[in-house]
C-alpha cells in the first residue's frame, strides 16, 4: 500500500508533486484559490479537492469523510500563507497578530485530530526568526505537546539540484525517530558561478558524489526559441535532451505545454534589447531607464548560474530578472516550471498571471521530493 499524504494550503501542488515523485499518493488537497485548485485537478485527477476557506473545514469531520484514524496519515503536509513573515513586505507593515499570520495555528489544529506519523510545514526563511523566534518556538512546543520530535531548518533549492537560489523554511515532525534534514548535493556559491575551495568546505560538502550547481543553461536551453508574444504551437521537442536535468524535466512527457511568451509592450521590449546576458535595469540607456526600480529590475538570466527566485510576479520585467538570457521576452510558464523544477509533464491552467502565480507561491517539487525521500527513508 501506498504511503499516503493529505496537502493544506495546496496551490497548484508543488509539495504533493514532489511527494508523488517519492512515491506518496495523495488523498486530498485543500485551498481557497480555484484557479490553483483548478491546475492541482488537473494534475491529480484522482485525489479528493476541497476548494475552502481552511477554517471553515472541520479536521474531524475531514478524518471521518476520509475514513482515516489516527495515526493511519502517512504525513500531513502544506505551506501556511506567510505574506505576514515574507521581507517583500515594508517592516512598518508587519506585525504578530497580523491574520496572515496565524493559519500555521489552523495547520496544528490539524495535526493534533488526525495525528499523522509525519509533518511537514513550509514557510518563509523568515518564521525562523520573525518576532525573536516566538513563533518557531510556538509550533516546535505545539509539536512536542502531541508527541512529536521536531527539526526546523531553512534549506536553500540550489543546494539540491534545483537551478533557483530560493530558500524556504521548514518543521520536519515525526512521532517517531527524529528526522535529519538531507545533506545537500549540488554545491557552489550561490551568489556566482565560481566553485570556490573555502566555500566548500564551509558547507562541508567535498564529498565525491556532489555536483556543482545546476544552472540556467542547464535547464532550459534545450525549448525552442520565441519570440515575445509568440506560442509554441508543434508542441513536439524540437532538440533531443543536452544536460541530466533536461532529460529528467522530460521523463514521461510527450510535448511541450505552456511554452507561451508573455507580449511585451514598446518600452519593454525597447529595454530588452539594450541589454545583454546578466545585465539590468542600472546598465540602461538614460532614455529607457525607469524612475525607479527594484534591485534586479529588467534583468536578463545569466546562462551558467542558476536563477534568482522565482516569484509570483515573473510575467514582468520590472519584478525581477525574468527576461530571457538572450532571446527579447521574459521568460515563458514552461521555462518558469523547468527553473522551479516542476517536470514538463505537469500541466498550468488559467492566464498568463494565473499560472505565474502557481508558479511563484509553490515549493520547488524537487526540493519536496528530497524531504520526501527523507520521511521514506525513516
Amino acid at each position: 500500500m501506498k504511503h499516503k499524504i493529505i496537502d493544506l494550503f495546496a496551490g497548484a501542488g508543488g509539495l504533493t508533486t514532489g511527494f508523488h515523485m517519492a512515491g506518496f499518493e495523495s488523498l486530498c488537497a485543500i485551498d481557497v484559490n480555484a484557479k490553483a485548485l483548478a491546475t492541482y485537478k488537473h494534475n491529480y485527477p484522482d485525489t479528493k479537492i476541497i476548494h475552502q476557506d481552511i477554517r471553515k473545514v472541520s479536521p474531524s469531520e475531514l478524518r471521518l469523510a476520509l475514513g482515516l484514524q489516527r495515526e493511519e496519515l502517512t504525513a500531513l503536509i502544506g505551506g501556511p500563507p506567510c505574506q505576514g513573515f515574507s521581507r517583500n513586505i515594508p517592516a512598518g507593515y508587519r506585525y504578530l497578530n497580523d491574520s496572515r499570520n496565524q493559519l500555521y495555528k489552523t495547520f496544528l489544529e490539524f495535526v493534533e485530530e488526525l495525528k499523522p506519523l509525519y509533518v511537514l510545514m513550509e514557510n518563509v526563511p523568515e518564521i525562523l526568526k520573525a518576532y525573536d523566534g516566538v513563533i518557531r518556538k510556538e509550533i516546535t512546543e505545539k509539536l512536542e505537546s502531541l508527541g512529536y520530535k521536531v527539526v526546523c531548518s531553512s534549506l536553500n533549492a540550489a543546494h539540491y539540484g534545483i537551478p533557483q537560489t530560493r530558500s524556504r523554511a521548514f518543521f520536519i515532525a515525526s512521532l517517531e525517530q527524529l528526522i535529519d534534514f538531507p545533506a545537500p548535493t549540488h554545491f557552489g556559491n550561490i551568489r556566482s558561478d565560481y566553485k570556490t575551495t573555502n566555500y566548500c568546505k564551509q558547507l562541508n560538502l567535498l564529498e565525491t558524489n556532489n555536483s556543482s550547481l545546476v544552472t540556467v543553461r542547464d535547464a532550459i536551453d534545450d525549448l525552442p526559441p520565441l519570440n515575445a508574444g509568440q506560442n509554441y504551437d508543434a508542441k513536439v521537442y524540437p532538440f533531443a535532451p543536452q544536460t541530466t536535468y533536461q532529460a529528467m524535466m522530460r521523463h514521461e512527457s510527450m510535448r511541450i505545454v505552456n511554452h507561451v511568451a508573455r507580449a511585451l509592450s514598446p518600452i519593454q521590449l525597447s529595454r530588452a534589447r539594450a541589454l545583454r546576458e546578466g545585465q539590468d535595469a542600472r546598465d540602461l540607456p538614460c532614455e529607457l531607464a525607469p524612475k525607479k526600480h527594484y534591485s534586479g529590475a529588467y534583468g536578463r538570466l545569466y546562462w551558467d548560474k542558476p536563477a534568482r527566485t522565482i516569484t509570483r510576479w515573473l510575467f514582468h520585467p520590472g519584478s525581477g530578472r525574468f527576461f530571457h538570457p538572450t532571446q527579447d521576452r521574459t521568460i515563458t510558464i514552461r521555462e518558469a516550471a523547468r527553473l522551479h523544477s516542476y517536470p514538463d509533464n505537469f500541466h498550468f491552467l488559467g492566464t498568463y498571471t494565473d499560472m505565474a502565480s502557481q508558479i511563484g507561491e509553490s515549493v520547488p517539487p524537487l526540493l519536496a521530493k528530497v524531504i520526501a525521500s527523507s520521511i521514506l527513508q525513516a
